[in-house]
């Protein structure tokens, strides 16, 4: 049975959301801070770049003097200064190559989003191999993250999308989440913040778009963070997330 896709999109947001957002990309956040419980620091060497192997001040800074050369000096509070997309595969698929999935969905990302891609880092310290994408949303001079971005609508016309142009092709299907009853979404979110409590991401100036992406679908993040699904007890035709955390130990090919 084909496994579940994973693809979402994010806002950042703050004067040094970006920043932020590449330094935990970058993995230069948890050298600051320390490595949150979810990352095995002995995989991060294993993590890549497909696109700039800038510094995060670098990359954050080419983003600010872009938005100048707009005549953008002071943008609003509310204004997206990047559009992040993230990347997932299955926890089942750590000992495969990872490279070619990935380069095809940079290039995806390219093909379907407007502005200019300014990092594109896969990660294989987790439990999942995934990739983020930050995307400085300046098109004609003007900073259109929001409508890149835009509703559920538009959200569900890019994962069928990717479904189509990408994810199928790896034998991965649509993400499992509609699934899921209320009760058992409540229960993974539930989970989820309880073992993120001790991550540097919980003081992150964009925890507040983060905590909101987990209480509308926890599966992604549940996924991420390795807690399996498992029978319920209650029901045996339906399933829940069991709290059972996972460095990611196996071998991850590049």
């Amino acid at each position: 049975m084909a496994t579940s896709q994973l693809f979402r999109l994010g806002k950042i947001k703050g004067e040094n959301g970006l920043l932020v957002a590449l330094k935990h990309n970058k993995r230069t956040l948890q050298n600051e801070r320390g490595a949150g419980e979810n990352i095995n620091v002995t995989r991060t060497p294993l993590n890549y770049s497909l696109a700039s192997d800038d510094t995060p001040e670098a990359i954050a800074l080419h983003a600010k003097v872009q938005m100048l050369k707009a005549g953008i000096e002071k943008p609003r509070k509310d204004c997206v200064r990047a559009v992040e997309i993230l990347f997932s595969l299955p926890i089942d698929r750590h000992a495969q190559d990872t490279r070619q999935f990935f380069k095809d969905c940079m290039n995806w990302t390219r093909q379907n989003f407007a502005g200019e891609l300014l990092s594109f880092d896969v990660h294989l310290d987790e439990a999942a191999p995934h990739a983020h994408a930050l995307i400085l949303p300046l098109i004609n001079g003007k900073m259109q993250g929001r409508d890149m971005v835009g509703d559920i609508g538009n959200l569900m016309r890019l994962i069928n999308k990717f479904h189509a142009d990408v994810a199928k092709h790896y034998g991965l299907s649509r993400n499992e989440s509609k699934r899921l009853t209320q009760a058992d979404k409540q229960t993974i979110e539930n989970q989820v913040l309880t073992q993120l409590k001790s991550d540097p991401a919980m003081q992150s100036s964009v925890w507040a778009c983060v905590r909101d992406a987990i209480h509308n679908d926890p599966l992604p993040y549940a996924q991420m963070l390795s807690i399996q699904r498992v029978a319920t007890k209650r029901n045996k035709g339906k399933s829940f997330i069991d709290h059972k955390r996972s460095k990611g130990k196996g071998s991850f090919i590049q």
